[in-house]
């Protein structure tokens, strides 16, 4: 097995060609990327639908109570 360069999408609204099927890819999110394994049934979807590029919000408040 040949180890190839990661793969990096910047482009989260990019449709996932069957290319990427198997392959193993890198979604910028917005400050760094996260890695994803592109299977068939991702093919035709978009990149950015496969990564969450948000953070949960626990305020100060709902972090005592837990």
């Amino acid at each position: 097995m040949f180890m190839f360069a990661e793969k990096k999408v910047w482009a989260r609204n990019s449709t996932i060609p069957h290319l990427y099927c198997g392959e193993e890819i890198l979604v910028h999110t917005g400050k760094k990327f996260k890695k994803r394994y592109v299977n068939r049934w991702m093919v035709g979807f978009k990149f950015g639908s496969f990564t969450w590029n948000r953070r949960y919000a626990l305020y100060k408040s709902k972090r005592k109570k837990k």
